[in-house]
């Protein structure tokens, strides 16, 4: 028997945990999960605050950018009042170019911190020949660090991790008091959803210590972001592509291809690692209640997955919505045992 249950543990998961034992401290919460740490797609992303509606599809724009302030607040705490060797969230400042002048601006360019637009003469001095693009200072959120800390939260908080595979949710009927799905990916056949599906990217991490800003272009989908141990070279987008061994040498290839072109010195810059995952899409990211009925018995569920290419950037933000729900949920739960149990007492 459990109290309550989330399904997941990349950064979603765990974070939504962290949030349930914020929002009701003194009930049992546990995670499980087949992939811990440096197993889950999320220990591979780069971990960049850059949210974008493009790569995470969404039905409220208020509720993005709510999702999107809570989390950077989350994330500048953890950047100016811990440390972030530990946190492994740190600040840095780069360049987003683009093809040509636009005066749309990017979702979270009042969310970060000194977003402008760069001048004629900023761009002539910048790498590229490119006719437009914007500078910021951002937070990266490297998960080499930040999954091992807030894993440690969680159990020193009290909470239980399980390492085994679930096949069915419908297992949990009468054995936990609400069931949270944050299986990414997974979710597509556990939940029988069709709405799910993986977008592949490869990534190249080498050893350049001289690289102190980041730098984003052809759309986005080209970065080169640098972290407290290595930088992260980017990327592709490969919709419905479930392979992640075919074809990973010549986009590897392609990938640093795209940042010598940029950077010539990164040509001789030593591979620290090389890594591919499959980003959990949805047509719709999905946070929500749902009320599974297996025979006589049901399952309180709270559904959030699907963030994305945005997983590590919203993680916190949806999570404190996700532990909002299952307060709800318990609330309500609790509300019909007692008028239940006044029930039986009477008769």
């Amino acid at each position: 028997m459990y109290d309550i249950v989330v399904l997941g543990a990349g950064a979603v998961g765990l974070s939504t945990a962290v949030c349930i034992q914020n929002a009701l401290p003194g009930r049992q919460v546990t995670i499980i999960a087949d992939k811990f740490t440096t197993e889950t797609t999320s220990h591979g992303a780069a971990g960049i605050f850059r949210p974008t509606t493009e790569k995470t599809p969404v039905k409220s724009l208020e509720q993005f950018r709510k999702w999107c302030t809570d989390s950077f607040a989350w994330f500048h705490l953890l950047n100016t009042e811990l440390d972030p060797a530990q946190t492994g969230v740190s600040r840095v400042t780069g360049y987003q170019f683009l093809e040509q002048p636009s005066e749309k601006l990017p979702f979270h360019h009042d969310i970060i911190y000194n977003f402008r637009t760069l001048t004629d003469q900023e761009l002539k001095s910048l790498p590229g020949n490119h006719k437009a693009g914007w500078t910021y200072t951002t937070l990266m959120i490297e998960s080499r660090r930040y999954l091992p800390w807030l894993t440690k939260r969680f159990l020193s908080q009290g909470g239980t991790l399980e390492s085994r595979t679930v096949n069915d949710i419908r297992s949990f009927a009468g054995r936990c008091s609400v069931l949270v799905n944050c299986c990414g990916l997974g979710a597509a056949p556990l939940c029988n959803d069709p709405d799910v599906f993986p977008v592949r990217g490869h990534l190249v991490r080498v050893l350049a210590p001289w690289m102190k800003h980041f730098y984003v272009w052809d759309g986005g989908d080209s970065y080169i972001y640098p972290g407290q141990d290595n930088i992260a070279i980017g990327g592709t987008r490969h919709v419905g592509e479930y392979d992640v061994i075919k074809d990973a040498d010549y986009w590897f290839k392609d990938v640093l291809d795209r940042s010598t072109r940029l950077f010539p010195a990164l040509k001789d810059a030593h591979i620290d690692r090389k890594w591919v995952g499959l980003r959990p899409h949805r047509t719709y990211l999905r946070l929500e209640t749902e009320t599974v009925r297996c025979g006589e018995q049901t399952l309180k569920v709270v559904h959030n997955y699907g963030h994305g290419a945005n997983g590590i950037a919203l993680s916190w933000g949806t999570s404190l919505e996700a532990a909002a729900l299952v307060r709800q949920t318990s609330v309500a739960a609790a509300t019909l045992v007692r008028q239940t149990s006044s029930v039986n007492s009477k008769l």
